[in-house]
């Protein structure tokens, strides 16, 4: 393979044998004479070697296959297929072989198209990918974030709250700052509020959202009401099925991180009713 190589560069290049890049020299086999023969132009292959009495004879590329450069080859090369996540920038068309790129989304690792990497939560892109290059990731400064919810999302600086808005959650890393009104001291106020924090929880550990609002509910029956009537209240008028109730209750959601932050969000919200003068209390 290493051999047959070697002799096909030097046919195309033609090192040490062309007088110029358009010709090659040969010896005739019948009487022994030096010839510089023409080489055939791109799109074709050799057909026959001149002689003393004929020029060379060239043959087209037959489809599928081409020729680059002025060569004496017998064979033109095969043109190339793109091959899983690549699309074709330009075609093979008998004098260029065929040029493939990574499609969107991808990038090409040495053999093949990978999947560009998403940040992890708290980094933000610093460079996008591109069909050569894979996405390059930083972590965001203090007061910026990168949205969790968007695949591909750089730090930005968090929002500032409006004139009649109050910070309700400090942004972290990875959310905006959650700013909202006392009108907002509604159920579905809340959970609209909240909705970009929660949402992008349920991309980190997995949960559904439903899930995690119930969980935050129950910390604020348990705060408001004691434990035992949260609990009572969490099985009594909901219709469950039992793969829900055993969502709600087992002992590792207890000990995982969403447990924290159901209860800081809880406290929070806690916090920003009791800032509210003069507001009805929540409805849960």
């Amino acid at each position: 393979m290493f051999l047959f190589t070697v002799v096909l560069l030097t046919v195309l290049s033609g090192a040490g044998q062309a007088a110029d890049g358009h010709t090659y020299r040969r010896t005739d086999p019948v009487t022994g004479q030096q010839l510089l023969c023409d080489r055939c132009p791109p799109g074709t292959r050799l057909g026959a070697h001149c002689t003393s009495s004929c020029e060379t004879s060239c043959v087209p590329c037959g489809p599928g296959l081409y020729t680059e450069f002025w060569n004496y080859i017998p064979d033109c090369l095969r043109c190339d297929a793109c091959s899983d996540h690549q699309r074709v920038v330009r075609p093979c068309n008998g004098t260029v072989n065929t040029v493939c790129e990574c499609e969107a989304g991808f990038f090409w690792d040495q053999h093949f198209c990978r999947t560009h990497s998403q940040c992890k939560p708290g980094h933000g892109v610093k460079a996008a990918g591109t069909p050569h290059r894979d996405t390059m990731c930083e972590l965001c400064a203090d007061g910026h974030f990168a949205d969790v919810r968007k695949m591909h999302a750089a730090c930005v600086s968090h929002s500032a709250c409006k004139t009649d808005e109050q910070l309700v959650m400090p942004g972290s890393r990875w959310h905006d700052n959650v700013c909202a009104t006392c009108d907002h001291l509604t159920l579905k106020g809340l959970v609209d509020v909240f909705e970009p924090v929660l949402s992008g929880l349920h991309i980190q550990y997995g949960a559904p959202i439903e899930r995690l609002q119930k969980l935050v509910h129950r910390r604020l029956r348990r705060k408001r009401f004691g434990k035992r009537a949260a609990l009572r209240r969490d099985e009594g008028p909901v219709h469950e099925t039992s793969e829900e109730v055993h969502l709600n209750l087992p002992s590792i959601v207890e000990e995982s991180n969403l447990n924290h932050l159901a209860d800081r969000i809880a406290r929070i919200i806690l916090r920003f009713q009791h800032r509210c003068n003069g507001s009805a209390p929540l409805t849960l």
